[in-house]
């Protein structure tokens, strides 16, 4: 998984020893809570806990599944991106194979492996296998010798799956089972969809059962940091600060470009035009066409005037708090990825820095 070696230039992970501590002090402990790791879109969350497994002890079986990779529309959708087949297996040497792997964590990126008959039996019409409860079984035998993580990425991806009633809920039964109920299994569930983590937040089945950990984009201070480590004057720093702000992914993009000899301060503005120009697009399709979201089965049409308004909240203001904002204009505002909202202490704002910049010239603009 590691590629430093086959690149000239690698961008690094950086600066989140306070997250990643926390999560390892999470793992210290017997599993007791669902843990919730979200942020604003390429904030840095799947960095960061990928980063993590690479460095854990021989003592944990690491289990990661990427809900991103693969199109999830039906329920076989998601059994298949859950596992990964391992053919002419029995499934005891498959899980003996995994507690006496020692050279390190187990890093999965296909699922979590079983046989091809178990799948087939899992995915076969009316089928009476329930592979949660196989899995409770499975990590059970792994607790016996080992420390299981699952880890899901994405998990909203599958928010709005149904089989037998909605699936989200079976799998928050299964993971508070795993963890509050029979500690055997540290579970963490990673999200960028900030809309579906408050909804999560809210829920009063999760209720004093699981944690959230914000990876936010980088301060000030951690941003100058991050590019004086490659090589940014002190002018430089303080400009892409004022002008995109700490995205991670937006930071690597500049450093990018100058390692292959480019002009930043172009590629600045490039990145500055072109968000301002997709929210535009977002905005004058809401006015052309209209727009709604659905709520508890409820359609809500989307007023243009109404997101204006909110909008220009942000003229003078980093963040707003929750309560200043309509919800279905905020519901409308963060499923298209210009807002985001920190459920914990109940704030919103752009998701970045370039967001805000951009939401302010098109004001003026308009």
């Amino acid at each position: 998984m590691n590629t430093t070696k086959k690149f000239e230039y690698d961008i690094e992970f950086f600066n989140r020893e306070k997250e990643k501590q926390e999560i390892l002090n999470v793992l210290r402990a017997k599993p007791q809570l669902i843990n919730f790791i979200y942020g604003p879109i390429n904030s840095g969350k799947t960095t960061l806990i990928t980063s993590l497994i690479e460095e854990l002890p021989e003592t944990y079986v690491v289990f990661y599944v990427n809900l991103r990779r693969k199109s999830i529309t039906k329920y076989e959708d998601f059994i298949r991106v859950l596992f990964s087949v391992e053919k002419n297996k029995d499934i005891k040497d498959i899980i003996k194979g995994l507690i006496a792997k020692v050279e390190k964590a187990i890093y999965t990126s296909q699922g979590i492996p079983i046989n091809d008959s178990l799948l087939d039996g899992f995915l076969k019409k009316d089928s009476r296998e329930d592979p949660l409860e196989f899995l409770e079984n499975y990590f059970k035998e792994i607790s016996k010798t080992k420390i299981p993580i699952l880890i899901i990425d994405e998990l909203q991806m599958i928010g709005d799956l149904e089989i037998n009633g909605k699936l989200i809920q079976r799998l928050f039964n299964f993971f508070i089972g795993l963890t509050k109920e029979l500690h055997i299994c540290h579970v963490f569930a990673l999200s960028s969809d900030s809309l579906f983590i408050e909804k999560v937040y809210a829920e009063a089945i999760l209720k004093d059962r699981c944690r959230y950990l914000l990876i936010d984009n980088f301060d000030e201070e951690t941003t100058k940091k991050f590019l004086k480590k490659h090589n940014f004057s002190g002018k430089e720093q303080e400009n892409i600060c004022k002008d995109i702000g700490g995205k991670p992914a937006h930071l690597i993009r500049i450093i990018d470009v100058q390692n292959r000899g480019g002009d930043v301060i172009t590629e600045i503005g490039a990145m500055s035009e072109n968000r301002k120009k997709e929210i535009k697009d977002t905005l004058r399709k809401l006015r052309r066409f209209g727009s709604e979201v659905v709520f508890d089965n409820i359609h809500y049409k989307i007023d243009y005037n109404d997101v204006l308004s909110t909008l220009k909240m942000f003229n003078e203001r980093d963040k707003i708090s929750a309560g200043e904002i309509d919800e279905v204009i905020k519901m409308y505002l963060v499923k298209n990825n210009i807002l985001f909202a920190e459920c914990a202490n109940e704030t919103i704002k752009p998701q970045s820095k370039l967001d805000l910049l951009a939401i302010r010239e098109i004001l003026k603009e308009i």
